[in-house]
């Protein structure tokens, strides 16, 4: 049987990039840094991250991600797994939406911290609960127990199986080189 002829009976499949930012995310957390970091996906050449020493993080448009995980799509027809709530707000993003958008690019990234210190996954974990608690997701609790009993496994996955990109952070120092924030806050 040729490849194409067994892609074509596929009757299972692990769903990935379910979203795509259509527009610069800003979301103010709060956790102070040393210094600003910039965050690149090596293959495209592409920065995907900012975070400032504020702790504002800038997540680039275009930046693509699966949402609240696991989930996989049957026969084409329907996407069965971890909800990501009902539309919410002006926009009619799911619930979740901006919780897992961050969540992401953190865990993508965490593994190219040049400090494990300055922010860790616990804290990516907590940045998801504080923005489900924002967008009024009423199982916030339940999604926050599972990203701290089963994310490390994620990241160890990702990090060591599974890693289809590559990733680097940079620093800078002065106005000139920083990327440009092209985005307001939502």
């Amino acid at each position: 049987m040729s490849t194409s002829a067994h892609k074509g009976i596929q009757w299972i499949f692990r769903v990935y990039n379910l979203f795509t930012l259509e527009r610069d995310f800003i979301w103010e957390s709060g956790h102070a840094i040393p210094q600003d970091l910039v965050f690149r996906d090596l293959k495209k050449n592409k920065v995907r991250m900012i975070i400032e020493k504020s702790g504002r993080i800038t997540i680039k448009e275009r930046y693509s991600w699966d949402g609240c995980t696991p989930k996989v799509a049957l026969l084409d027809l329907l996407i069965i797994g971890t909800p990501d709530g009902i539309p919410f707000g002006k926009e009619h993003k799911p619930k979740t939406y901006y919780a897992s958008l961050v969540h992401d690019a953190l865990y993508q990234f965490l593994p190219e911290f040049p400090d494990q210190t300055i922010l860790t996954r616990r804290d990516a974990d907590d940045f998801f609960y504080r923005i489900l608690e924002e967008h009024e997701f009423a199982p916030r609790r339940l999604y926050w127990l599972a990203v701290r009993l089963f994310g490390g496994i994620a990241i160890y996955t990702r990090k060591n199986i599974t890693r289809t990109t590559e990733g680097c952070v940079e620093t800078w120092d002065g106005e000139e080189s920083r990327p440009a924030l092209s985005a307001s806050p939502i």
